[in-house]
């Protein structure tokens, strides 16, 4: 079963710290930062997006800046969005 074109909910994790206004260009994602292991700030982008080619937009976007890519997830929506 193919999940391409489904609303699926994403974390992304960079290196570094990102501006707030990217989230706005983005889509409604959240950004949060916080020290990763080795005390280098790591910033989490996560929120959902409209299908696989929304969040190779934001892949694209971000490496266009020049923004390390760490992780990047697919997680679970929750029942209420899936519905």
């Amino acid at each position: 079963m193919s999940h391409l074109d489904e609303r699926t909910r994403y974390t992304i994790t960079v290196e570094g710290t990102i501006e707030p206004t990217l989230a706005d260009w983005c889509g409604p994602l959240t950004i949060t930062t916080a020290n990763g292991p080795d005390e280098a700030p790591v910033t989490t982008l996560s929120g959902i997006t409209a299908d696989q080619a929304g969040l190779v937009g934001i892949i694209r976007h971000l490496h266009g800046l020049g923004i390390v890519l760490l992780t990047v997830e697919r997680c679970a929506l929750p029942q209420a969005v899936t519905a």
